[in-house]
Protein backbone atom coordinates (compact mmCIF):
# COMPACT_ATOMS: atom_id res chain seq x y z
CA UNK A 1 0.00 0.00 0.00
CA UNK A 2 1.34 3.43 -0.97
CA UNK A 3 2.33 5.58 2.00
CA UNK A 4 2.94 9.28 2.36
CA UNK A 5 6.59 10.38 2.17
CA UNK A 6 8.22 13.09 4.29
CA UNK A 7 11.45 14.97 3.81
CA UNK A 8 13.51 18.12 4.02
CA UNK A 9 14.23 21.18 1.93
CA UNK A 10 17.97 21.38 1.38
CA UNK A 11 20.59 20.48 3.99
CA UNK A 12 19.35 21.05 7.56
CA UNK A 13 21.52 22.80 10.13
CA UNK A 14 21.51 19.60 12.22
CA UNK A 15 23.08 17.73 9.30
CA UNK A 16 26.07 20.06 9.15
CA UNK A 17 26.52 19.72 12.92
CA UNK A 18 27.07 15.99 12.40
CA UNK A 19 28.48 15.60 8.87
CA UNK A 20 31.11 17.41 6.83
CA UNK A 21 30.42 15.93 3.39
CA UNK A 22 27.18 16.72 1.57
CA UNK A 23 26.98 13.27 0.00
CA UNK A 24 26.37 11.86 3.50
CA UNK A 25 22.89 13.46 3.47
CA UNK A 26 21.26 10.32 2.06
CA UNK A 27 22.60 8.01 4.76
CA UNK A 28 21.74 10.65 7.38
CA UNK A 29 18.14 10.92 6.21
CA UNK A 30 17.75 7.14 6.06
CA UNK A 31 18.96 6.91 9.67
CA UNK A 32 16.27 9.43 10.63
CA UNK A 33 13.63 7.31 8.85
CA UNK A 34 12.91 10.14 6.40
CA UNK A 35 12.16 9.64 2.73
CA UNK A 36 12.91 12.71 0.60
CA UNK A 37 15.27 15.61 0.02
CA UNK A 38 14.29 18.61 -2.09
CA UNK A 39 17.54 19.79 -3.66
CA UNK A 40 17.62 23.57 -3.57
CA UNK A 41 18.92 24.77 -6.95
CA UNK A 42 17.48 28.15 -6.06
CA UNK A 43 20.54 30.15 -7.16
CA UNK A 44 21.13 28.27 -10.39
CA UNK A 45 21.40 24.80 -11.95
CA UNK A 46 25.09 24.25 -11.22
CA UNK A 47 25.47 20.60 -10.28
CA UNK A 48 28.06 18.76 -12.37
CA UNK A 49 27.13 15.48 -14.06
CA UNK A 50 29.59 13.49 -11.93
CA UNK A 51 28.00 14.79 -8.71
CA UNK A 52 24.47 14.18 -9.99
CA UNK A 53 25.26 10.56 -10.85
CA UNK A 54 26.85 10.05 -7.43
CA UNK A 55 23.77 11.52 -5.73
CA UNK A 56 21.50 9.21 -7.74
CA UNK A 57 23.53 6.15 -6.71
CA UNK A 58 23.59 7.16 -3.05
CA UNK A 59 19.91 8.06 -3.02
CA UNK A 60 19.02 4.68 -4.51
CA UNK A 61 21.27 2.85 -2.04
CA UNK A 62 19.67 4.61 0.94
CA UNK A 63 16.09 4.61 -0.39
CA UNK A 64 15.82 8.38 -0.49
CA UNK A 65 13.70 10.16 -3.10
CA UNK A 66 14.89 13.46 -4.57
CA UNK A 67 13.01 16.44 -5.96
CA UNK A 68 14.40 19.71 -7.34
CA UNK A 69 13.52 23.31 -6.55
CA UNK A 70 14.33 25.42 -9.63
CA UNK A 71 16.08 28.82 -9.33
CA UNK A 72 14.26 31.69 -7.64
CA UNK A 73 15.03 33.96 -10.59
CA UNK A 74 12.89 31.96 -13.02
CA UNK A 75 10.42 34.61 -14.18
CA UNK A 76 8.19 33.32 -16.96
CA UNK A 77 5.56 36.03 -16.39
CA UNK A 78 7.95 38.86 -17.25
CA UNK A 79 7.16 41.55 -19.80
CA UNK A 80 10.79 41.27 -20.98
CA UNK A 81 11.31 38.72 -23.75
CA UNK A 82 14.94 38.07 -22.80
CA UNK A 83 13.96 37.35 -19.18
CA UNK A 84 11.33 34.84 -20.29
CA UNK A 85 13.79 33.14 -22.65
CA UNK A 86 16.44 32.87 -19.92
CA UNK A 87 13.81 31.46 -17.57
CA UNK A 88 12.74 28.89 -20.16
CA UNK A 89 16.38 27.88 -20.51
CA UNK A 90 16.66 27.43 -16.73
CA UNK A 91 13.61 25.16 -16.75
CA UNK A 92 15.20 23.08 -19.52
CA UNK A 93 18.46 22.88 -17.53
CA UNK A 94 16.47 21.71 -14.50
CA UNK A 95 14.97 18.96 -16.65
CA UNK A 96 18.43 17.88 -17.81
CA UNK A 97 19.60 17.66 -14.20
CA UNK A 98 16.41 15.84 -13.19
CA UNK A 99 17.10 13.12 -15.77
CA UNK A 100 20.61 12.59 -14.38
CA UNK A 101 19.29 12.41 -10.81
CA UNK A 102 16.25 10.27 -11.60
CA UNK A 103 13.99 13.08 -10.36
CA UNK A 104 10.37 13.34 -11.55
CA UNK A 105 9.33 16.58 -9.78
CA UNK A 106 10.63 20.10 -10.39
CA UNK A 107 9.21 22.91 -8.26
CA UNK A 108 9.32 26.58 -9.29
CA UNK A 109 7.90 29.92 -8.15
CA UNK A 110 5.55 31.68 -10.60
CA UNK A 111 7.08 34.98 -9.39
CA UNK A 112 6.49 38.47 -10.77
CA UNK A 113 7.83 40.70 -13.53
CA UNK A 114 4.43 41.57 -14.95
CA UNK A 115 2.48 44.82 -15.16
CA UNK A 116 -1.03 43.38 -15.19
CA UNK A 117 -1.57 40.25 -13.11
CA UNK A 118 -3.86 38.49 -15.59
CA UNK A 119 -1.50 39.22 -18.47
CA UNK A 120 1.39 37.90 -16.40
CA UNK A 121 -0.44 34.64 -15.78
CA UNK A 122 -1.23 34.30 -19.49
CA UNK A 123 2.42 34.96 -20.34
CA UNK A 124 3.60 32.30 -17.89
CA UNK A 125 1.20 29.69 -19.30
CA UNK A 126 2.23 30.56 -22.85
CA UNK A 127 5.94 30.31 -21.98
CA UNK A 128 5.50 26.87 -20.41
CA UNK A 129 3.48 25.54 -23.33
CA UNK A 130 6.14 26.80 -25.76
CA UNK A 131 8.82 24.58 -24.19
CA UNK A 132 6.61 21.66 -23.12
CA UNK A 133 7.15 19.68 -26.37
CA UNK A 134 10.92 19.73 -25.67
CA UNK A 135 10.55 18.38 -22.12
CA UNK A 136 10.37 14.81 -20.87
CA UNK A 137 6.66 14.23 -20.09
CA UNK A 138 7.55 11.78 -17.30
CA UNK A 139 9.01 14.71 -15.33
CA UNK A 140 6.33 16.99 -13.90
CA UNK A 141 6.65 20.71 -13.28
CA UNK A 142 5.19 22.05 -10.03
CA UNK A 143 4.25 25.76 -9.81
CA UNK A 144 4.30 26.69 -6.12
CA UNK A 145 1.90 28.85 -4.10
CA UNK A 146 3.61 32.23 -3.63
CA UNK A 147 4.12 33.62 -0.15
CA UNK A 148 3.70 37.31 -1.00
CA UNK A 149 0.31 38.82 -1.81
CA UNK A 150 1.78 40.73 -4.78
CA UNK A 151 3.31 37.61 -6.37
CA UNK A 152 1.67 35.30 -8.86
CA UNK A 153 0.84 32.08 -7.10
CA UNK A 154 -2.58 32.23 -5.48
CA UNK A 155 -4.42 28.92 -5.20
CA UNK A 156 -6.65 29.88 -8.12
CA UNK A 157 -3.64 30.85 -10.25
CA UNK A 158 -1.82 27.58 -9.51
CA UNK A 159 -4.95 25.66 -10.46
CA UNK A 160 -5.30 27.66 -13.70
CA UNK A 161 -1.69 26.87 -14.68
CA UNK A 162 -2.27 23.17 -13.98
CA UNK A 163 -5.46 23.16 -16.04
CA UNK A 164 -3.78 24.61 -19.10
CA UNK A 165 -0.28 23.10 -18.99
CA UNK A 166 -0.27 19.31 -19.29
CA UNK A 167 3.05 18.79 -17.47
CA UNK A 168 2.05 21.06 -14.56
CA UNK A 169 0.89 19.75 -11.18
CA UNK A 170 0.21 21.81 -8.02
CA UNK A 171 2.82 22.54 -5.37
CA UNK A 172 0.76 23.65 -2.39
CA UNK A 173 2.90 25.44 0.15
CA UNK A 174 0.39 25.65 2.98
CA UNK A 175 2.50 28.19 4.86
CA UNK A 176 2.60 30.47 1.80
CA UNK A 177 -1.14 30.07 1.37
CA UNK A 178 -1.74 30.86 5.05
CA UNK A 179 0.45 33.97 4.76
CA UNK A 180 -0.85 35.37 1.49
CA UNK A 181 -4.45 34.88 2.67
CA UNK A 182 -3.62 36.53 6.01
CA UNK A 183 -4.25 33.53 8.22
CA UNK A 184 -6.40 31.01 6.33
CA UNK A 185 -4.87 27.64 7.34
CA UNK A 186 -5.77 27.39 11.03
CA UNK A 187 -7.58 24.05 11.15
CA UNK A 188 -7.94 20.64 9.53
CA UNK A 189 -11.14 21.88 7.92
CA UNK A 190 -9.34 24.81 6.29
CA UNK A 191 -6.81 22.43 4.73
CA UNK A 192 -9.52 20.01 3.58
CA UNK A 193 -11.19 22.87 1.69
CA UNK A 194 -7.97 23.28 -0.31
CA UNK A 195 -7.89 19.54 -1.11
CA UNK A 196 -11.55 19.62 -2.16
CA UNK A 197 -10.99 22.61 -4.44
CA UNK A 198 -8.05 20.96 -6.19
CA UNK A 199 -10.01 17.74 -6.64
CA UNK A 200 -13.03 19.60 -8.03
CA UNK A 201 -10.99 21.73 -10.43
CA UNK A 202 -8.22 19.31 -11.48
CA UNK A 203 -9.47 15.84 -10.62
CA UNK A 204 -8.51 13.11 -8.17
CA UNK A 205 -5.33 12.10 -10.02
CA UNK A 206 -3.76 15.56 -9.85
CA UNK A 207 -4.79 15.87 -6.20
CA UNK A 208 -3.02 12.58 -5.45
CA UNK A 209 0.09 13.89 -7.24
CA UNK A 210 0.03 17.29 -5.51
CA UNK A 211 3.33 18.21 -3.85
CA UNK A 212 3.18 19.82 -0.38
CA UNK A 213 5.41 22.17 1.60
CA UNK A 214 4.33 22.31 5.25
CA UNK A 215 5.79 24.38 8.12
CA UNK A 216 4.57 27.28 10.32
CA UNK A 217 4.98 30.87 9.17
CA UNK A 218 4.73 34.45 10.40
CA UNK A 219 3.31 37.10 8.08
CA UNK A 220 2.33 40.74 7.61
CA UNK A 221 -0.32 42.41 5.48
CA UNK A 222 2.01 41.80 2.49
CA UNK A 223 2.18 38.05 3.09
CA UNK A 224 5.03 35.82 4.21
CA UNK A 225 7.46 37.33 6.71
CA UNK A 226 9.58 34.45 8.04
CA UNK A 227 9.55 30.65 8.34
CA UNK A 228 9.09 29.37 11.88
CA UNK A 229 9.68 26.01 13.61
CA UNK A 230 6.88 23.72 14.75
CA UNK A 231 6.14 24.50 18.38
CA UNK A 232 7.35 28.11 18.24
CA UNK A 233 5.20 30.53 20.23
CA UNK A 234 4.86 34.27 19.73
CA UNK A 235 5.84 36.68 22.41
CA UNK A 236 2.96 38.94 23.39
CA UNK A 237 4.60 42.05 21.95
CA UNK A 238 5.10 40.33 18.59
CA UNK A 239 1.51 39.29 17.97
CA UNK A 240 0.44 39.69 14.38
CA UNK A 241 -2.30 42.17 13.60
CA UNK A 242 -4.21 39.28 12.03
CA UNK A 243 -4.14 36.63 14.76
CA UNK A 244 -5.48 36.58 18.29
CA UNK A 245 -3.48 33.69 19.74
CA UNK A 246 0.16 32.81 20.34
CA UNK A 247 0.41 29.94 17.84
CA UNK A 248 1.95 29.88 14.38
CA UNK A 249 0.18 28.04 11.57
CA UNK A 250 -0.31 25.75 9.75
CA UNK A 251 0.07 23.02 12.33
CA UNK A 252 1.51 19.58 11.66
CA UNK A 253 -1.37 17.78 13.37
CA UNK A 254 -3.99 19.61 11.27
CA UNK A 255 -2.21 18.73 8.04
CA UNK A 256 -1.74 15.06 8.94
CA UNK A 257 -5.37 14.75 10.07
CA UNK A 258 -6.47 16.27 6.75
CA UNK A 259 -4.45 13.95 4.50
CA UNK A 260 -5.62 10.95 6.51
CA UNK A 261 -9.26 11.96 6.27
CA UNK A 262 -8.91 12.53 2.51
CA UNK A 263 -6.96 9.31 1.99
CA UNK A 264 -3.97 11.10 0.42
CA UNK A 265 -0.40 9.76 0.37
CA UNK A 266 1.57 12.82 -0.77
CA UNK A 267 5.19 13.85 -0.75
CA UNK A 268 5.56 16.48 1.98
CA UNK A 269 8.62 18.70 2.33
CA UNK A 270 9.32 20.58 5.55
CA UNK A 271 10.89 24.05 5.31
CA UNK A 272 10.70 24.91 9.02
CA UNK A 273 13.37 27.38 10.09
CA UNK A 274 16.62 25.45 10.76
CA UNK A 275 14.53 22.43 11.79
CA UNK A 276 13.43 20.87 8.51
CA UNK A 277 14.41 17.44 9.81
CA UNK A 278 12.64 17.67 13.18
CA UNK A 279 9.53 19.04 11.47
CA UNK A 280 9.53 16.22 8.91
CA UNK A 281 10.05 13.63 11.64
CA UNK A 282 7.17 15.12 13.64
CA UNK A 283 4.83 14.90 10.63
CA UNK A 284 5.91 11.36 9.77
CA UNK A 285 5.45 10.18 13.36
CA UNK A 286 1.98 11.72 13.47
CA UNK A 287 1.15 10.07 10.15
CA UNK A 288 2.36 6.63 11.20
CA UNK A 289 0.59 6.77 14.55
CA UNK A 290 -2.44 4.49 14.26
CA UNK A 291 -2.00 4.25 10.47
Amino acid sequence: MEKAKFGVAGFPAHFFEQCKKREKIFEWLENLNLDVIELQCTYGIRMKEEQALLYKELADNHHIMMTIHAPYYVCLASTKKETVERSQLEIKKAYELAKLLGVTRIIFHPGGGYEERKEGLEQLIRALNEIAPDLDPSIHLYPEIGGKVAQLGSLDEIIEICKRVDIAYPCIDLAHLHARELGSMKSKEDILKVFDKIEKELGKEKLQQTHFHVYPVDYTDKGEKVHKAFGDKKEELQLSLFEEDLDYYPKAEDYIAAIKEKGLTPITICEAHNTQDTGAILMKNLYEKES
